[in-house]
């Protein structure tokens, strides 16, 4: 009977048992700077990674923020120094130091490993014990881990100590006294030398400076407080109001503005039946700009449908400009504001008109609403005004129908105004008029100086005021004229690109348009700021 053959166990090559340790090194290094890279930089690691952290995070606690650096540290000792890690001690450092790492976290900040080793040690020796316990480990695993002995680090220090002693108790040997310098045997005869003679532009007198240069530049005005407000309460009883008929109006367009939102309504209803909303027209209100079409929808349609509407209505209706009231306030309608196609212009003499008793001299007109009723406001109720938008937007022209309004209604008696106008060319044509208590104000130092002014006037207003026990301006003019004196007029600072000067003059300005707009409204002091 024939022997089995036995089969060949086949070995495996030394090189590779050799690189085995490495390629776990450079496993261990990839992975925490995986980690790393997830855990302290946020890079996205996709699922795997977050998995990897939160599980690490679960598992041991706080160990997870130091666990990238402990791989990248020991997978770089497996590649440089392989034979390391076949090391006992070493091996059993590593386990000391993590399991004294896990007892000193303790079941608060260890995860489910921390939990269990914490409440298993702290269950037998305390919590005080636990943290000595813990320190101690971690002593341990550090020193199984460098191979090092504490007592040679013991002495080591106690010898370097020792000599830091004996060093700073050695007496300094004193600095040997550095030797006389030898004087010269000879002295160099040096050739003589006429000044006079040969450096003649040295010694001569210095030739006289260049006269200064004139500026071409006018210097600013500076204005005092005694000639801005010397003559505010001068009477102008000759004065005569302008007439209003010096106001245009605007022209009157032919009809045929009713066909056009009668088709514009049907397109409406259509676009929004295209849509699967069915609604109906009820009433539509004109305007000198815009069109308002009442829409009443039909039982069971969400309002919110149609406001969600809004970019296929601007399509269908090729306008880039609509406005959806979803629904009208205190009505059960929605509202659909479209530009008209042919708008009106709106003129100052349009809307002008007179207005009730107890509106101050400071009320101006503002223009037309969507039902076309002329608008107005008092500036003295606001009590400040701030005119804001973009280029060519009409901020100019509010401007100037706020001025117009106030000269034409009110006398140099009632009301006094400040211009500042950095452009030069928005309110220049406003010189003549006497209601003003300075020239248009163009330079940034003098507008500084002018806002400087205006405070100073508020604060004596104040006092005036005190003398009457007057809380506004209203009851101490009832109170001047009861004793005979003159009245104080209403103050209208109009300050035209606030931001072109805030940036020539930003703290002075600033400054003074902070105290103005905190308290110059009792005194009757007024800010218009575009």
């Amino acid at each position: 009977m024939a022997r089995p053959k036995k089969r060949k166990r086949r070995s495996i090559p030394r090189g590779f048992v050799k690189k085995y340790p490495e390629l776990w090194g450079l496993g261990l290094v990839a992975l925490g700077a995986f980690l790393g890279s997830v855990r302290y930089a946020g890079w996205n690691g996709g699922w795997v990674g977050r998995a990897l952290v939160n599980g690490f995070e679960a598992l041991i606690g706080g160990a997870s923020w130091v666990l990238p650096v402990l791989l990248v540290a020991l997978g770089s000792l497996m590649v440089a120094r392989s034979q390391l890690v076949d090391v006992r001690p070493f091996r059993a450092g590593l386990v000391v130091l993590a399991f004294g790492l896990m007892v000193a976290l303790g079941k608060d900040h260890g995860g489910y490993t921390g939990q269990a080793l914490g409440g298993a040690v702290g269950v037998a020796i305390g919590a005080t014990g636990s943290t000595i316990l813990g320190i101690f480990l971690l002593l341990v695993g550090a020193l199984l881990l460098s191979g090092a002995s504490l007592g040679a680090i013991l002495r080591h220090s106690h010898h370097q100590v020792r000599r830091a002693a004996t060093r700073a108790r050695r007496p300094r040997p004193a600095a040997a006294p550095k030797p006389a310098r030898a004087p010269r045997a000879t002295t160099i005869a040096r050739p003589v030398v006429d000044v006079e003679e040969d450096y003649p532009d040295v010694v001569s007198e210095a030739p006289p400076p260049p006269p200064p240069l004139v500026s071409l530049e006018p210097e600013p005005l500076v204005v005092h407080q005694e000639q801005l407000f010397e003559d505010i309460t001068t009477e102008h009883a000759d004065y005569k109001l302008p007439d209003r008929t010096v106001l245009n109006k605007s022209p009157e367009k032919a009809g045929g503005t009713g066909e056009a939102s009668a088709r514009v309504a049907e397109l409406l209803v259509q676009t929004l039946a295209h849509f699967g909303v069915e609604a109906t027209v009820i009433g539509q209100i004109s305007g000198p700009r815009v069109t308002r079409f009442e829409l009443q929808l039909a039982p069971g349609t969400k309002v919110s449908k149609v406001a969600g509407l809004k970019d296929d209505l601007s399509y269908a209706l090729a306008t880039t400009e609509i406005r959806i009231l979803a629904p009208i306030p205190g009505k059960q309608a929605v509202g659909v504001e479209l530009p008209n196609l042919s708008p009106n212009l709106v003129t100052l003499g349009d809307i002008f008109d007179d207005l009730p008793a107890t509106a101050s001299p400071l009320s101006v007109w503002l223009g037309k609403d969507i039902s076309g009723a002329a608008v107005w406001a008092d500036l003295a109720r606001m009590p400040h005004l701030l005119i804001a938008g973009t280029t060519g937007s009409g901020k100019s022209g509010c401007i100037n129908a706020l001025l117009t309004s106030v000269l034409l209604r009110a006398t140099p008696d009632e009301a006094r105004m400040i211009l500042i106008d950095p452009k030069r060319i928005e309110l220049n044509h406003y010189e003549s008029v006497p209601h003003l208590l300075t020239p248009v104000v163009s330079s940034p130092k003098e507008a500084s100086a002018v806002l400087a002014n205006c405070v100073a006037e508020m604060e004596r207003r104040y006092e005036r005021l005190a003398t009457v026990r007057a809380r506004n301006l209203n009851e101490a003019n009832r109170a001047f004229r009861q004793r005979g004196e003159p009245t104080l007029p209403y103050v209208l600072v109009v300050i035209d690109e606030l931001a072109d000067l805030m940036m020539i003059a930003p703290q002075a300005v600033e400054d003074a348009v902070i105290r103005l707009a905190q308290k110059s409204r009792a005194v009757g002091i007024h800010l218009v700021l575009a």
